[in-house]
Formats: C-alpha cells, structure tokens, sequence
C-alpha cells in the first residue's frame, strides 16, 4: 500500500500559478458593482463594518446524490486594510437509494473556515474602486472525516470535514465601478493526512465573476435607489488524491469548471441573489466518481453600521 505523500509538495507549480495569472489577468480592467454569489473571499467590507451572508445551496449529481448546504459568512472591517472573516456550515448528504441500494446520508455541520485579508493595492476614483487583496487562514475540524454507516466509512461525498486543521491562502481583486465589473479570486487549501478516516485532497481554486446592472440604467445624481443586477461567474477546482487511514487512495483526484448565472437585487443595506450551477467539465481519474448535474443557491447579506455609499473608498 502507497503511503500518502507529503502534502507540502501539492502546492500549484507553474501550471497552478499560470492559472493564478490569468484569472487576474481578466479581472484587471473592469468591475463588479454587486457581491460575488459563489465565492466570499472578494466581499466588499469597510472599516467598522459587519457583513452577514446567509446561503442555501443544493446540489443534484449522478449516481442519485443530493446535497444541501446552509453556509454563513460573518466579515468585520477591523481597521483600514485589514478584514476578518469566519465561515460556519451546516449541510446534508445522501446517496444511492434507488433500486437494490441502500440510501446513506449524513447532517452534521462541515469545517469552519477563519482568515483574514489585507489590502495590500487600492485605487479610488470619482466612480471606481481598485482592489488587490491577499488573505490567509485555516479550515478548522469543525466537521467528520471518519462517519460511519452500515459498518464503515461512508463515502468520501458524505463526510463532512478533513479531521485536520487545513492552513489557507490565496488572493482576491475586484474592480468596482456604477454599471459593471468583475472579481476573481485564487486560492488554495492544504489539507494535510489525517492518520484515519478520509482526508480530502489539497484543494486549489479560482473564480471570476462578471455583473452588469440592468435596472436602473442610470443612476440618480443623489442616494442610491435598488439596484437589479444579472451576475456570470465560473469556478475552476483542482483536487489532489485523497487518502483512507493515511493510505493513498487510487483515482481519487479531478478537475471542475462550472458556470453560474445569477439575478441579485441588492439595496444600500442588504442584498439577495438567486442562481444556479452548470458544469461545463468534469475530469475525474475514477469512472464511478459523482458527476454534478445542476446546482441551486439562494443567498442574503445584511451590511450593519453601513456608510453613505456602498463602493466608498473605505471599502476593503
């Protein structure tokens, strides 16, 4: 049996890094007015501010798995340049069920996720924000790697957490103006071998998004009215091969690209989206590995001590 290798070596090398540039590249000259719907690390958060998201997230995938996730974000402007942010979550699985299978499922709350993100870049103009921010953290073992049923480990779909504390980082930009704009983000996982159970593989990923504003055309030249935005983003995930009991596990690693389309009405306060997921491809090393069909997600966000304008230059 493979003894699972050093995590450390997983990190992204050129292929990983090249990618990075890209997703920056694209992000660069334009803006997103609104929130990214399927990634958090691009938030916009001002000093002294508190930022609140609630997400309800499904997912359908073959052979017959349903999932449900109930994420939380919680983000607070410490000082100017520097943002805390923890992530809590609750989920759902099951699998099988059908003819001649036994239906297995798990509820427990999955890995918390603290870090936090600095500005490291930012440029303010008349009507536009530039933002460079790098940020850091862990996964903490909030979650099960090792749920049992009907005798033994349930399948790797249905555990809820790496068993491990999982060191995290990455980079977020965003570029905001009034009508339209982008974010992106590169970020990486690490999650070192748990001695049981099933430890995921080290986990890269990158997303960019891309909104318009579609009503009002024109802003007012006083206060800021509700605004209806339509959102395009695309989440590119890269896992390494995981292990059972610290042995390696065979075909266990795979690539994803999805695309999202989402609709947010979004006020100075608060905003909501609605949307869904699309994989455009699946690159698994395993034949029998769960091949996401279509997924659904429903998000609210509440900003407390909210100032005048919701792209203001303390914004993080």
């Amino acid at each position: 049996m493979e003894r699972c290798p050093n995590r450390d070596a997983a990190i992204p090398g050129k292929r990983g890094l090249a990618l990075v540039a890209a997703v920056l590249a694209v992000a660069l000259p334009r803006s997103a007015e609104g929130s990214p719907a399927t990634f958090v690390t691009a938030l916009p958060v001002a000093t002294g501010q508190i930022l609140v998201r609630f997400n309800f997230q499904t997912t359908f995938s073959n052979p017959g798995f349903f999932g449900l996730q109930t994420p939380v974000t919680i983000g607070y402007g410490l000082v100017p340049h520097l943002a805390l942010f923890v992530n809590l979550n609750q989920s759902y699985q099951s699998l099988g069920g059908g003819p001649g299978m036994p239906a297995l499922s798990s509820w427990a709350a999955r890995d918390a996720a603290v870090y936090v993100r600095y500005t490291v870049l930012k440029v303010d103009r008349t009507q536009s924000t530039f933002r460079i921010t790098p940020l850091g953290g862990a996964f903490l073992p909030a979650g099960g790697n090792a749920i049992r049923g009907q005798g033994a480990y349930l399948p790797g779909s249905l555990q809820t957490g790496s068993g491990t504390v999982d060191p995290y980082f990455g980079i977020a930009v965003s570029y905001n103006s009034d009508a339209f704009g982008v974010a992106a983000d590169a970020t990486y996982r690490l999650n070192p071998v748990a001695g049981r159970g099933i430890s995921p593989g080290s986990e890269f990923r990158s997303d960019v998004q891309a909104e318009t504003r579609l009503y009002p055309r024109t802003l007012p030249e006083e206060g800021l009215p509700g605004l209806l935005e339509v959102s395009v983003e695309a989440n590119y995930t890269r896992d390494a091969a995981s292990c059972l009991d610290g042995v390696l596990a065979p075909l266990s690693t795979g690539r994803t690209l999805k695309q999202d389309l989402v609709l947010e009405y979004s006020t100075l306060r608060w905003q909501v989206g609605i949307g869904g997921r699309w994989p455009l491809m699946q690159s698994f090393d395993s034949p029998t590995a769960l091949r996401e069909r279509f997924s659904a997600f429903l998000f609210y966000e509440y900003y407390f001590a909210m100032p005048h304008r919701r792209h203001r230059r303390r914004d993080l």
